[in-house]
């Protein structure tokens, strides 16, 4: 996600009596290497509907026309021959069995961001290479976003499952979290907390780098399953060569082999019964956030 992040944050300052805590983030982040804003410059906050998410029109022909132009300018870049040459090694890791779907969450606003354009092109590469089923959510996605993404043949998740998707016993899931906060990744973790982790590669923000970056302690709360099963995790690093350099950053492929799963204990596999809870965090858009949302303008 990118610019409507910072939307977002926005949208939660009208409820900030609620209980919401606004986080601010450091100025100079989010501009392309050639200087130019990768997105749209972010709108006035719309007005709440009771109906769903804060909503803005779009001009589809235009969206799609540029998602389709981001595509074809994806596919001729280095970055991501590089990137299809490590996810076939990455597919190796793991007997190269057969792709069945992919998932892609928090893509974020395609229709006026770039960011979240060039993500959604690299998700329709994928798609378009393994010929499978996409699905696709982001609470944050406009009406008009999800015309077209039905346009461009992608499932929808309708509702908000905040990451806990089950992975299929049948084949492989790719399943896609770009930039997307680490507890949507732990919720994810959380939900497939079986040797069934081995039917996923799971491509987002680095393991490795998270867990250096941040002190155990605080990832033992937001992010416990990541911290967990970063040790058994064979991780891919992907070199951040394409032209803007804020799509693709600190990008990982991540796989789960079953010949090092098979090495940890039954009770590793232990799971708390009660859903993660990620309480006062604006960083993670949880389904009580929106329904908090939605009503404030009931």
């Amino acid at each position: 996600m990118c610019c409507a992040c910072s939307w977002l944050f926005r949208m939660m300052s009208a409820v900030a009596g609620d209980g919401f805590c606004l986080v601010k983030r450091r100025r100079g982040r989010g501009r392309s290497r050639r200087g130019e804003p990768p997105c749209a410059p972010l709108p006035p906050a719309p007005a709440l509907t009771a109906a769903h998410f804060p909503d803005q029109p779009l001009d589809q022909l235009t969206a799609l026309r540029r998602i389709r132009a981001a595509k074809e300018d994806l596919l001729e870049s280095d970055y991501y021959k590089h990137f299809f040459n490590t996810l076939k090694e990455s597919l190796s890791v793991i007997d190269k069995r057969e792709v069945v779907e992919i998932i892609s969450l928090g893509l974020g606003h395609i229709g006026d961001c770039t960011i979240s354009r060039y993500q959604l092109a690299l998700t329709l590469c994928l798609r378009d290479n393994f010929r499978v089923d996409c699905h696709v959510h982001d609470p944050i996605f406009y009406t008009d976003e999800c015309h077209i993404l039905e346009t461009l043949d992608f499932k929808l998740i309708k509702e908000n499952e905040e990451g806990k998707r089950t992975l299929r016993n049948d084949g492989i899931t790719i399943v896609y979290l770009p930039h997307c906060p680490k507890q949507l990744t732990n919720n994810f973790l959380w939900n497939n907390w079986t040797t069934n982790l081995k039917n996923c590669v799971l491509i987002g923000n680095s393991f490795l780098r998270l867990i250096e970056s941040q002190p155990h302690d605080n990832l033992n709360i937001s992010a416990p399953y990541i911290l967990n099963i970063q040790p058994y995790t064979e991780e891919f690093s992907l070199v951040n060569s394409f032209k803007f350099n804020d799509v693709f950053n600190d990008t990982s492929i991540h796989v789960f082999p079953a010949r090092t799963l098979g090495l940890i204990t039954d009770n590793f596999w232990h799971r708390d019964d009660s859903e993660p809870d990620y309480s006062n965090n604006v960083e993670f858009i949880s389904s009580n956030i929106i329904s908090r949302l939605r009503s404030r303008n009931s």
